[in-house]
């Protein structure tokens, strides 16, 4: 696959994905770096600390994953304002494998299923570690609201599809990261990746709702 803009070319290469384990539930479950207390009293949770305080005062010594999965546990729809709109979902850890060479390197890179280009992002570190590090192995922080939604979001639609439909990313090394967005934004102009267009309906909609 490549992309031209103007005159110049992208070559993008092709990566397979490796998946170790799928199912997994309740990441947000695992966080316990701070007390539900201490995290009402981060500035992206201040509009929950006077709910919070006032109803769930039992709650506030426990970690915050522990105190977040009592609330599902007994069906309260409150825990879900901690988190991301992808934070509470069905997620896999995966690998990917390849040319070390270009593994190592960053850029911008696109998720094909059944050969439709379904997402594209940039990875200003190495897609070796955006890929397996993040977005194929999502952190308990990672699913709160000032987590990475896009990795919980990507990888709950990989994990839908993983062992059903053919899927692999691709990758085109670029070292300038304002050339990468420049890509990136061609690329989402022109080919319109439904996964794109979902992440920012339902981050602006998230975003509306407090």
């Amino acid at each position: 696959m490549y992309v031209s803009i103007g005159d110049k070319r992208f070559d993008f290469h092709k990566i397979e994905i490796d998946v170790l384990e799928m199912g997994i539930e309740n990441t947000f479950a695992k966080f316990d770096k701070m007390t539900l207390g201490e995290l009402v009293g981060q500035k992206k949770y201040e509009h929950l600390k006077q709910q919070t305080e006032k109803h769930y005062g039992s709650l506030l010594e426990l970690s915050a994953g522990e105190a977040l999965l009592a609330l599902k546990d007994a069906g309260d729809s409150f825990y879900r304002k901690f988190l991301n709109n992808y934070g509470d979902k069905l997620y896999s850890r995966f690998v990917v494998k390849g040319k070390e060479e270009l593994l190592l390197q960053n850029g911008v890179y696109n998720i094909i299923v059944n050969d439709e280009l379904t997402f594209s992002g940039v990875c200003a570190r190495s897609f070796k570690e955006r890929f397996n590090q993040h977005i194929g192995n999502i952190s308990a922080k990672g699913c709160y609201r000032d987590g990475t939604a896009t990795h919980c979001h990507v990888n709950a639609r990989l994990t839908e599809l993983f062992g059903k439909e053919s899927i692999h990313f691709s990758i085109c090394p670029i070292e300038d990261k304002k050339e990468m967005n420049q890509l990136k934004n061609a690329i989402i102009r022109r080919f319109e990746p439904i996964w794109n267009l979902r992440v920012a309906k339902d981050e602006t909609e998230y975003l509306r709702s407090f």
